[in-house]
């Protein structure tokens, strides 16, 4: 499915991977962006190193090259992100530069790529509707921001559509699905289960292929998948379009006929007629994701017979019912605090946050900056899915003081506040860009901000690469673009951070 997008006087169109050719797949999977998804600083660009990366593979075959390197541990680097200002946090991966290309070879290669999707189309659903394949922005937008604008559209517009014809809605999820995900279970949905495990050491076969490399960059470990890149969403995707189709025949050989599923990757929306048809569609679902060693977050499975109301996240609908702005910047602030408490890491509060960052950018004159900068730190500990935009503001903030001595005073308070709390690897990062123009040598523990000062850092594990000049190749220098580095303005700008900047 094809989204039109207005781009000055141009009518552009955003493209699923599915409708592209292979060769037009791998350009997208090499992008930097696809490759690492999580956002990170414009000058942190994937695309050298990568590029070093398949030119050194050129003459080898980048399947064979990778099966040593299942006896290392620590093949991919971790890039650790705290959930909620506490203990809870996520581990983004960057996979192993070598090993991601031999993926992207392996997955695109024409005949697996043609493979791949007339196997979507099998798998495709009546009742069912993946809304969650990766895409592909027209123009200048980001992928991501294509992603976000097609599930507003197909998932919460969609949704209310479906009030129509349906009286219930219900709502799931799958508790840990990258970390779940067993990598048997991607050969189960290419080839057919008894097929698969009739013929389970033929590397020739895509689903074992992928399953083999998957194993190989986590110590042969055969439960979860690396979170963080394109390339792994779309890999989720295979195994939960066959999930689909599974429960598509688990409902149908129970008579269970009229209802439509909205899925967004993990997330189910069941729209039915009654509370026990939706019953039934939630012990199917339980029983197709127990084959697969998936389960429900039973905290997350809930109903309403209120489907327009229930299908708008409840934050959004609190801070449209909120007083939203006020002229005063300081109580503007304190009202995204306050909503930020109540709903931390909410989508609403990065937009709100978003146009507040687009204010103050703009604005002549800002007085108390310190209190300012005290509320944002705070906002950004409790919601720390906002700190790329809270950096954005901080940099306007702090750049209103009188002398970078005063300036660093207060970056060393930030950091320590940040400090006082586990597992902030990504916040380190946001901090440096905001620092790195006011001092290039402030001390950060993560491994690529080190990088980014020059320092000599191993960010993936090598031991299994015996090729000096495959190992040359990767070396994690050459993941920072010094061009866009040096030339950084101090105030983060707009559309640096904001996805729909254009």
């Amino acid at each position: 499915m094809t989204e039109t997008t207005q781009v000055g006087d141009l009518n552009a169109v955003d493209r699923s991977v599915l409708e592209m050719s292979s060769a037009e797949a791998r350009k997208f999977f090499l992008k930097s962006e696809s490759y690492c998804n999580i956002g990170l600083p414009s000058y942190i660009d994937f695309c050298g190193i990568l590029s070093s990366a398949n030119d050194a593979l050129l003459d080898k075959n980048s399947f064979d090259v990778c099966q040593k390197a299942k006896d290392c541990d620590d093949v991919n680097y971790t890039i650790v992100s705290n959930k909620d200002g506490r203990y809870a946090w996520r581990p983004f991966q960057l996979i192993h530069p070598v090993i991601y290309i031999a993926l992207v070879d392996t997955i695109t290669r024409e005949d697996n790529w043609l493979m791949i999707g007339n196997r979507f189309k099998q798998l495709q659903s009546k009742y069912i509707e993946c809304l969650s394949l990766p895409r592909e922005a027209a123009g200048r937008k980001k992928d991501k921001a294509a992603q976000i604008t097609f599930w507003w559209q197909q998932i919460e517009q969609k949704s209310i559509e479906l009030a129509l014809e349906y009286n219930y809605v219900f709502f799931a999820d799958i508790t840990d699905c990258y970390a779940s995900i067993y990598t048997h279970s991607i050969a189960w949905a290419m080839h057919g289960k008894p097929f698969a495990k009739k013929n389970r050491r033929d590397n020739r076969l895509i689903g074992n292929a992928i399953d083999v490399l998957l194993q190989n960059m986590r110590y042969g470990q055969t439960n979860g998948i690396a979170q963080g890149s394109v390339l792994m969403d779309f890999v989720s995707e295979i195994v939960l379009a066959y999930a689909d189709n599974q429960l598509e025949e688990e409902l149908k050989s129970n008579g269970v006929v009229k209802y439509k599923i909205l899925r967004y990757r993990d997330d189910y929306r069941c729209f039915v007629d009654n509370p026990q048809t939706g019953e039934v569609i939630l012990k199917a679902l339980t029983k197709v994701l127990i084959d697969l060693g998936l389960k429900l977050n039973t905290n997350k499975t809930t109903n309403s017979e209120s489907i327009i109301s229930s299908v708008i996240k409840p934050d959004k609908l609190k801070w449209m019912r909120s007083r939203q702005y006020s002229e005063d910047m300081q109580k503007n602030l304190l009202l995204i605090h306050e909503h930020g408490v109540e709903f931390p890491n909410a989508g609403s509060v990065t937009k709100a946050l978003v146009d507040l960052h687009e204010r103050i950018y703009s604005a002549e004159s800002i007085t108390s900056p310190l209190v300012l900068i005290s509320v944002v730190v705070d906002i950004a500990v409790t919601s720390p899915h906002c700190f790329p935009v809270c950096a954005g503001i901080l940099s306007k903030l702090l750049s209103v003081l009188d002398r970078d001595s005063t300036r660093l005073e207060v970056m060393e308070k930030i950091k320590n506040r940040m400090r006082q709390f586990p597992n902030t690897g990504h916040m380190e990062i946001w901090l440096q860009r905001v620092s790195y123009p006011i001092c290039q040598n402030s001390d950060y523990q993560e491994s690529i901000c080190r990088i980014v000062k020059k320092e000599s850092v191993c960010l993936w594990g090598n031991d299994w690469i015996t090729d000096s000049n495959l190992k040359s190749s990767i070396d994690p220098a050459l993941i920072v673009n010094h061009v866009e580095l040096d030339g950084m303005n101090r105030i983060i700008v707009p559309r640096e951070i904001n996805l729909f900047f254009y």
